[in-house]
């Protein structure tokens, strides 16, 4: 009897989540946040679904809260200032954005089409 695909799927979900969760375990790492990799796997999976529901709920203002409520999150969780928690942020978005421009790059290289830095 093989294994079924729902403990698959599962597998996969929670290895997508633990690569998504890196920039953020990275950025408080660097900032000297307090954190471990569950941790940050933890607020990571739990901080989306509520920025979704604050998103979502309040439609415009929606994204501005979610902002301050995830910058919040990192701020007690992680025992960041607040700037640090802004920091961290940012640089999550950093290596999100380089993590997408490299996958681009390895993308075209498979294509046999050269990326010119």
């Amino acid at each position: 009897m093989g294994i079924s695909n729902s403990l698959i799927r599962m597998f996969f979900s929670f290895i997508v989540i633990l690569i998504s969760s890196l920039p953020l375990h990275f950025a408080v790492k660097f900032l000297n946040g307090r954190t471990n990799i569950l941790k940050t796997i933890l607020v990571s999976f739990f901080s989306g679904l509520l920025v979704s529901a604050v998103q979502n709920y309040f439609r415009w203002l929606g994204g501005l809260i979610a902002f301050l409520l995830l910058i919040w999150i990192y701020h007690e969780i992680f025992r960041l200032k607040w700037w640090k928690a802004s920091i961290v942020w940012l640089i999550q978005l950093v290596f999100v954005a380089l993590f997408y421009f490299l996958m681009a790059a390895l993308a075209l290289s498979v294509f046999g089409l050269a990326v010119v830095l």
